[in-house]
């Protein structure tokens, strides 16, 4: 998606301009924007204040910083698992046993709705 043209105080400016009454067709006009840009601004920005914009910006950035230590941390974990066991050789003439399915519902199908489900 492009970049916006507008920083985000410029934005938030032009929001405020409208919560003070100016029109919205006059805004998008002097800013070369379309109306559906100004109301996706919006719903984005809320009313916001030009600091209350630089603080949500500060908190965006914290946030993707946090996403990319979880993923971080979540992959370390993976490489960690005890439960991953080694793969075992395959002896010739040996079936080779296949995991079930790995979904929802895979398991036997026992208990008092048993009828309405089924294995595979």
């Amino acid at each position: 998606m492009r970049r916006s043209l507008h920083t985000d105080e410029e934005i938030a400016f032009l929001l405020d301009e409208a919560s003070r009454g100016i029109s919205i067709a006059e805004i998008c006009a002097s800013a070369h924007v379309s109306l559906g840009t100004f109301y996706r601004w919006r719903r984005r920005l809320g009313g916001l204040k030009p600091a209350g914009v630089v603080r949500l910006d500060r908190v965006e950035r914290e946030n993707a910083g946090l996403r990319a230590e979880v993923q971080r941390l979540r992959a370390a974990l993976l490489v960690q698992s005890p439960r991953a066991e080694p793969a075992r050789p395959v002896q010739t003439g040996q079936a080779v046993a296949r995991p079930g399915p790995r979904h929802r519902g895979a398991e036997a199908c026992v208990g008092r709705f048993a009828f309405g489900r089924s294995a595979n």
